[in-house]
């Protein structure tokens, strides 16, 4: 766990992600979906892009190592004293600049890949929570759900 981020230093690491988007993203991009899940040491990052011409459906698109590494420092920085912190965030950039993000502290994200059965305890050691922060899917002994095709949360 490390030092809790203030709202100023996890605006500056959202700022960052949007560079990183910004110089990597696709030519002719209109918008992108990011959605960045973690579990203890597990983690996922996703991608998705729209571009402004062509079919209006996004195409999966994978983000560099660099958003996911940004992800992981800005969850580790809004970890709470007995509250822990997010689980998945969703990320949507809107050229050129504009973004939004969501949180979820509660409900266990729908993996793309399962995460392994110690990545749960690895949770709670990580990023502890008081008792009755502790959502029950985080204490089965081996909690996750099987894996299913890429969604938003």
């Amino acid at each position: 766990m490390s030092e809790r981020l203030s709202p100023e230093q996890q605006n500056a690491l959202l700022e960052d992600i949007t560079l990183v988007l910004v110089h990597t993203l696709p030519a002719a991009w209109q918008e992108s979906v990011i959605v960045h899940r973690a579990v203890g040491s597990h983690s996922e990052t996703l991608g998705q892009v729209r571009k402004i011409s062509g079919p209006g459906l996004p195409s999966l698109w994978t983000p560099p190592p660099a958003v996911a590494e940004l992800f992981a420092r800005l969850r580790s920085g809004m970890h709470e004293e007995g509250l822990g912190t997010w689980f998945s965030a969703k990320f949507r950039l809107t050229f050129p600049f504009t973004y939004q993000i969501e949180y979820n502290r509660a409900d266990e994200p729908t993996w793309a890949a399962p995460p392994p059965a110690e990545a749960y305890a690895d949770e709670l050691r990580l990023h502890p929570r008081a008792p009755e922060h502790i959502p029950s899917w985080l204490q089965k002994p081996h909690g996750h759900q099987q894996a299913r095709p890429q969604e938003s949360t």
